[in-house]
């Protein structure tokens, strides 16, 4: 009988003393910077920095505008270049580039999984979807100059610009309010529309971690009247429910930090905050974090903000990445290339 226990006590505790597969590292941050005045990447690594590295995106088409990301991937486009390039940042290939039939033009970009993606269109008032796995491309009719797009609970939401691409003068034409089209991601049928309150020119578009959009109206800039907003969108209930005003004229960016803080960029108001919990502007125009040419902002994991300065693009000079604490101190800054005009955060394998 004691033996028989004993036999069982072994049986209970072998388990335990398996050897045990050690936990991999898991996967590593990294900011990307998109550098429209030499054509690169620079990737810098996340949390706080270290120096950048650089990535060529040589033979891309045209001059580099909009980036998204998914995981490791990254898509660029190049505006009235008409291309987009792909390429995953684990496994270090050489961009893979689209040609967009007839100068439709390439602006937003978003991903809805790892195979598909959208495009904007502005040139054509069309956006194109993207599937990476077959290869087939489907353009489809949406709004006048759509410029950003997003993808939220199952549906692709396209903002629409209402802007004349061709306007001869510095400030955007605006054409009246912008709105959104809403899109089925595999039929890709147009299920609806929702209008948007505010000057048009709509430039931006995030998913907050509340699940609702939210679309910078960047105006144009003449008169308060005609200065920014941020429209706040219902995916459920397919409209804008709120819309707020503060962020002076053409603000150029958005980031989320995931929770309840959202960034706006604006070359003019440098580093604002809106709190899409209390929705309250934190920081508006006139009390912004001062920057120099600020164009894109983006938030890690553990909530430092990096805040791109463009550097002088006429002169091609090098852009900055600033970084700010939590609580919006300053902790370092990063050189990037030249002409800074775009942020986003990727994942890539633990380094060796």
């Amino acid at each position: 009988m004691q033996q028989a226990r004993f036999a069982l006590l072994l049986a209970v505790l072998a388990p335990g003393c398996a050897a045990t597969t050690p936990t991999p590292p898991p996967p590593r941050d990294v900011l990307v910077v998109l550098n429209a005045g030499d054509a690169t990447l620079s990737l810098v690594p996340v949390p706080g920095g270290g120096p950048a590295e650089s990535v060529e995106l040589g033979g891309i088409g045209g001059i580099p505008v909009g980036l998204a990301s998914r995981g490791s991937q990254i898509l660029v486009t190049t505006g009235v270049g008409s291309t987009m390039a792909r390429l995953d940042l684990a496994e270090g290939l050489s961009p893979v580039v689209y040609e967009l039939p007839g100068s439709a033009g390439a602006a937003g970009a978003a991903f809805v999984n790892d195979t598909i993606a959208f495009v904007t269109n502005p040139l054509s008032d069309r956006v194109t979807r993207f599937n990476f796995r077959t290869g087939d491309t489907v353009s489809i009719a949406v709004g006048r100059a759509p410029v950003a797009v997003a993808v939220a609970r199952g549906r692709v939401y396209v903002v629409n610009s209402n802007t004349d691409p061709e306007c001869p003068f510095a400030d955007p034409c605006t054409l009246g309010p912008s709105w959104l089209t809403v899109m089925d991601p595999i039929t890709v049928a147009v299920l609806d529309s929702i209008p948007l309150v505010g000057p048009g020119n709509a430039t931006a578009v995030e998913v907050g971690a509340d699940g609702l959009l939210y679309v910078l109206n960047a105006g144009v800039r003449d008169g308060a009247a005609s200065a920014g907003r941020i429209s706040v969108v219902d995916p459920v209930l397919g409209a804008e429910v709120g819309s707020f005003a503060g962020f002076g004229a053409l603000p150029n960016g958005l980031a989320s930090d995931r929770r309840e803080r959202l960034f706006v960029t604006s070359e003019e108001e440098g580093l604002m905050e809106f709190n899409t919990r209390t929705r309250r502007l934190v920081r508006g125009a006139g009390s912004g974090i001062p920057l120099q040419g600020a164009t894109a902002a983006a938030v890690d994991a553990t909530g430092l903000i990096y805040a791109v300065e463009s550097g002088t693009c006429s002169t091609l000079a090098p852009g900055r990445v600033r970084v700010f604490r939590s609580d919006l101190t300053e902790l370092r800054i990063v050189v990037a290339g030249r002409c800074s005009i775009a942020a986003t955060l990727v994942k890539l394998p633990p380094a060796e």
